[in-house]
């Protein structure tokens, strides 16, 4: 849909530009189309080709995976109020060793390939630290290439896992919140022999963390500072902005003032010299550039995570392919390891493109949607933080590109009904 876009110029001049925020053209104030591919700042996005052969968006699955999800369960050693897992209290299906060598004879005889990367999923994943010792081993004889990878709390964390991890080349993201860490429970980076843990894990692995930006995290230089004194210089990612999937806690909801705390400061960070403090946020505004630069129009089916991919793929020990790695049991189902084709996501998965709201939106191009599974209050709670976290840095990016403040948008006629 075509957008008018409400700015003011450095000294105060209002103009109105227009934006598509499905094919990212870009009209400037007399209607003339914005040609960026004729700005020498950007002549590495104009020079970018695009990747032949790219798996495309498909409700199936195919056996050549980039990215292969293994969900052990859901089972935690904490309650985070504000989990994305927090509402699937019914799908607590709980691995064990003993499922692991049914598990990897299927996965054998599936004929499944992995060129990427191997995700293993909890809940917290080390409460399954028995079944991981039987299960590492065995997928790193089928899949000596590709890189393991853990998303921890990290409190189990200890030495005898840190040599196990290394032996076998996984790599950590600790989820942790840092200054805002108090919304969730009792920071275990309270505790220095817990922080000595994660330095050594660091020192040892490849290690990042994984921030989620809330109420009680709204100014990421006060972020990197914490993890900077806690742990030195390591990679900071933000996990994104928090989403409300079972959680509606007044204290877990940003107040107007918040969420205008959190947006000048991502503004203040990505329009100053240097993005290389904020990984995330400069991933975001590389991946609005692109489109931009390219032109390159939003394809009806694209998700925010990708899961709709046909070479991204979430499973359990039971050999079920999964909707998402958030779900584990009959409930999130849509196929067999055995028939990755018949696979079938369409009743999970509900697309940017027949939802009225996304699109009218400014932020199009960067949410894409928010999760295509989520309804309801749910929904509306996290579309408002993921419109207000995408918008900081839409406008910080258009600033940075004209030179004017985008201060509000209307929705024009729609093009592409």
């Amino acid at each position: 849909m075509k957008l008018a876009l409400n700015c003011r110029t450095h000294d105060g001049k209002n103009e109105t530009w227009v934006y598509d925020n499905v094919t990212n053209e870009i009209f400037d104030g007399q209607g003339n189309p914005v040609d960026l591919t004729k700005d020498e700042r950007l002549r590495a996005y104009a020079m970018l080709r695009e990747q032949k052969g790219q798996a495309g968006f498909s409700n199936s699955k195919s056996k050549d995976l980039w990215d292969l999800r293994i969900q052990l369960g859901l089972k935690c050693n904490m309650s985070c109020k504000y989990c994305a897992q927090s509402d699937r209290e019914n799908e607590r299906w709980v691995s064990s060793p003993k499922d692991v060598p049914a598990f990897i004879e299927r996965l054998k005889a599936s004929g499944i390939r992995v060129h990427g990367v191997i995700e293993l999923w909890g809940g917290e994943p080390f409460v399954y630290w028995k079944t991981l010792q039987k299960l590492v081993p065995a997928l790193r004889e089928l899949y000596p290439e590709v890189r393991f990878a853990i998303i921890t709390n990290g409190t189990l964390i200890d030495e005898e896992k840190i040599a196990f991890c290394e032996a076998y080349g996984i790599s950590l993201t600790f989820s942790h919140d840092g200054p805002g860490y108090h919304l969730r429970g009792a920071d275990p980076l309270d505790d220095p022999a817990m922080v000595d843990m994660w330095r050594l894990a660091f020192s040892k692995l490849h290690c990042s963390i994984n921030c989620v930006l809330s109420p009680a995290n709204t100014d990421v230089d006060a972020i990197a500072d914490f993890f900077k004194a806690k742990l030195g210089s390591i990679h900071l990612n933000f996990e994104g902005i928090m989403t409300h999937v079972g959680v509606q806690d007044s204290e877990l909801m940003f107040t107007a003032e918040q969420m205008l705390t959190l947006q000048k400061n991502i503004f203040k960070a990505l329009t100053r010299e240097g993005w290389d403090k904020f990984p995330a946020l400069t991933g975001e505004s590389d991946r609005l550039l692109k489109a931009l630069v390219k032109r390159t129009k939003l394809s009806p089916n694209a998700v925010k995570c990708m899961m709709n991919r046909e070479d991204n793929a979430a499973i359990n020990l039971k050999g079920d392919f999964l909707s998402c790695h958030d779900h584990c049991t009959e409930e999130g189902c849509v196929g067999t390891i055995e028939a990755p084709e018949a696979v079938d996501i369409s009743k999970h998965f509900k697309p940017w493109s027949v939802r009225e709201k996304c699109k009218k939106c400014l932020v199009l191009t960067l949410c894409r949607g928010a999760c295509p599974q989520i309804e309801g209050l749910a929904r509306t709670l996290t579309c408002k933080n993921e419109f207000g976290y995408h918008f900081a840095v839409f406008q910080a990016v258009f600033w940075l590109l004209f030179g004017l403040s985008l201060e509000s948008f209307v929705p024009l006629e729609d093009p592409h009904d």
